[in-house]
């Protein structure tokens, strides 16, 4: 008997081809289950997809508590920068972004602004002649805190006559040249209480016209208080008939002083 090992050869090369497109396509198959497996299976459980946590509230928090509470809620956090407050402590959240209430993804990383450990420092401004309420609005928008507060003769009531750093003037040269201090410093006010240092003897402006009155008073460093007005036929209208302090009283530059005047 005559083989034909032709035939033989073809047929094997015929059974070898379709082999191979058997594998190729088990490998196929293979490769597509396993991308099936990854991006449907193995992902979602990794990173939680889908799954969003809501942003609590860092605000306030030391940074020390941060990182557990964080952790605790599958979030992270990231310092992006600080800032100086003094009325809070040295590393306390001042802001966050994205803020309280935002929906997130499981470990997103929150941005931080933190309160700086070191105070910048800051010009302190020239509020000398400022009224006290002025001169506390403007030492708080400027991040120093109001010190002790005392009251001088002077006849400007409630005006800053001098501003001092731990019992030291800088005076109003310094302050103009520019002098800078630590945000947070207190600093210390000298304010007029209205009377001044000086005693005069009270002048008589009884007699005299209203407006003549007014005009002696205030240039003998008093002040204009109540006028009242007084019947009188006998005397022309708006002649002072009475002065309180009274005549001859010693008092201060800058006493008010009322006066009643005929109508």
């Amino acid at each position: 008997m005559k083989i034909d090992f032709n035939w033989i050869k073809s047929k094997l090369a015929e059974d070898s081809r379709q082999a191979v497109w058997v594998h190729l396509g088990l490998m196929g198959m293979v490769a597509f289950l396993l991308v099936i497996l990854f991006f449907y299976i193995y992902l979602p459980v990794v990173t939680r997809h889908g799954e969003t946590i809501t942003v609590p509230d860092l605000e306030g928090m030391q940074l020390a508590q941060v990182e557990d509470f964080l952790e605790d809620r599958d979030l992270r956090y990231y310092v992006a920068d600080s800032s100086y407050d003094h009325r809070l402590p040295p590393l306390t959240v001042l802001k966050q972004d994205p803020e309280k209430g935002a929906k997130v993804k499981v470990n997103r990383r929150i941005h931080l602004t933190i309160n700086a450990t070191m105070p910048p420092t800051e010009r302190v401004p020239n509020i000398i002649d400022n009224s006290m309420k002025q001169a506390s609005q403007i030492l708080e928008s400027y991040g120093f805190k109001l010190g002790k507060i005392e009251y001088v003769p002077d006849v400007a009531a409630n005006t800053v006559i001098k501003v001092l750093v731990n019992g030291k003037e800088i005076t109003e040269k310094q302050l103009q040249e520019g002098f800078s201090l630590a945000k947070g410093s207190k600093i210390d006010l000298h304010v007029g209480d209205g009377m001044g240092k000086n005693e005069i003897i009270m002048p008589n402006v009884v007699g005299m016209l209203q407006d003549e009155a007014e005009v002696y008073l205030k240039g003998s460093g008093l002040g204009i208080g109540a006028v009242v007005e007084e019947k009188d036929d006998t005397k022309e209208i708006g002649t002072v008939l009475r002065q309180k302090p009274t005549v001859g009283t010693k008092v201060k530059v800058g006493t008010i002083v009322d006066i009643w005047v005929s109508n």
